[in-house]
């Protein structure tokens, strides 16, 4: 590692030094407390200052130098120049080292070239837990569970790192029953959860339901102290918010020693949710640097209740406050403006759409076709079904069922028979053949 030592200031020049003695010297660093302190180098940085410093592999600290360089190349994805150091490696003949065996696997998953990675781990003589956990998260980032699991079963030595990754990964992939197998077997095995592993657990169970379960995990994170921890707390009042346990979740919202925006929003969306709009008010009224989320969340809120005026009250005021609108708020104003048969306020909020490019998603598009069909104008339904994308079903679905809606059987019947796939929704399926009989 190269060190650069800087000339003291000027003033050693002007102020003189006080004599010192042979026998009182002693030996100081001349990196004293005196030389200001530097920031980091960048990942970029530092990567320029390998490749241009000159790779003297008779340095002891080389090895060293070839890590950090594989962590900055993970840093930017920088898969040419990992590559290349990969070339330094071999030509070295390093590989052997575990320590750049793991940054090389790291570097190839994070890369997302996962095939190398596991060519890396395959020809290692010596592997880790890091190396496995190492492999296992690349698996999981690149969406492979079976193999990220197939691994995961094979691990020598599993440690909290290596439950916890694949907790996680079966979580964020929607596999709430096997991320909760594992969190099982962990506990089986003895070892000791962390907040970031409970975080993961405690989703799981909240798309599952069970409030005993939820205890039982709220008991669990209290004896190992991980209350404090915010994404811990948040997410269990999420949880008990899903499994209509308000007054619990707001117990532990209140008795939380410190609260993101995240928590803010997680306790409003749980009275919103539950149609405690008044509730969920207060609570907005109260929340501190409100984002578009939650002002998103108070108007989803008057939506489900049906108090439209409110919502566009609170549509006004988030414009006010300098936030623009997301597409989740004009989905849910136009359709709230459909359910309320509210024509003009629906019409000026297509015109937002239009304005603002969301009519380029198919769910607008969808949510515009049934807003104008509620509001029994189905001639410009189906202009807006002309003029849109017919690539997805969504569009075809709102169409057919506003048409139904609209009494008009055989119009919906022909729709159907012209749709590109007939996967449509049962409902309307159902909803087609059983007017079509009524009619008749």
């Amino acid at each position: 590692m190269n060190i650069a030592f800087r000339p003291k200031s000027s003033l050693r020049f002007i102020i003189p030094s006080p004599p010192v003695s042979r026998q009182n010297l002693k030996w100081v660093s001349s990196a004293t407390t005196k030389t200001p302190p530097q920031l980091p180098l960048r990942p970029e940085d530092h990567l320029l200052l390998f490749f241009n410093g000159g790779k003297n592999q008779k340095l002891p600290d080389y090895e060293l130098a070839l890590v950090s360089a594989l962590k900055s190349c993970s840093s930017l994805l920088a898969i040419t120049q990992g590559q290349q150091i990969h070339g330094l490696v071999l030509k070295s003949g390093l590989l052997s080292n575990i320590f750049i065996q793991n940054s090389l696997i790291h570097m190839y998953a994070k890369c997302g070239i996962i095939a190398n990675a596991r060519s890396i781990f395959d020809s290692c003589s010596v592997l880790d837990s890091v190396s496995f956990n190492i492999m296992v998260a690349g698996y999981v980032k690149c969406g492979r569970l079976d193999d990220a699991r197939r691994l995961f079963d094979v691990m020598p030595a599993k440690g909290c790192v290596s439950y916890t990754t694949m907790i996680m990964g079966l979580a964020q992939n929607d596999c709430w029953i096997e991320a909760i197998e594992v969190f099982k077997d962990m506990r089986f095995a003895g070892v000791t959860p962390n907040e970031v592993t409970m975080s993961s657990v405690i989703s799981a169970y909240s798309h599952l339901g069970g409030i005993w379960n939820g205890r039982m995990l709220h008991a669990l994170v209290n004896k190992l102290g991980l209350e404090m921890f915010i994404l811990v707390a948040t997410n269990l009042v999420h949880m008990y918010s899903v499994c209509s346990s308000l007054h619990d979740a707001r117990i532990l919202f209140d008795f939380m020693p410190e609260r993101n925006i995240v928590s803010w929003n997680v306790m409003l969306n749980g009275y919103s949710k539950a149609g405690l709009v008044d509730s969920a008010r207060e609570l907005f009224e109260r929340t501190p640097n409100r984002n578009v989320v939650s002002w998103g969340t108070m108007i989803n809120g008057y939506v489900q209740v049906g108090r439209l005026s409110e919502a566009l009250t609170i549509y006004r005021a988030t414009l006010h406050s300098g936030l623009g609108p997301n597409e989740v708020m004009i989905v849910d104003i136009i359709s709230a403006c459909g359910q309320s048969m509210a024509f003009g306020e629906g019409q000026q909020f297509h015109s937002i759409t239009i304005k603002t490019g969301f009519d380029c998603y198919d769910f607008i598009q969808a949510t515009i076709i049934h807003f104008y069909a509620a509001c029994r104008k189905v001639n410009l339904a189906c202009l807006q079904f002309e003029l849109g994308s017919k690539d997805h079903l969504s569009s075809w679905n709102a169409l057919i069922a506003g048409l139904i809606r609209n009494g008009m059987i055989e119009p919906a019947r022909q729709l159907f028979n012209e749709m590109p796939e007939r996967d449509v929704f049962f409902m309307e399926l159902n909803d087609i053949w059983l007017l079509t009989e009524r009619a008749a």
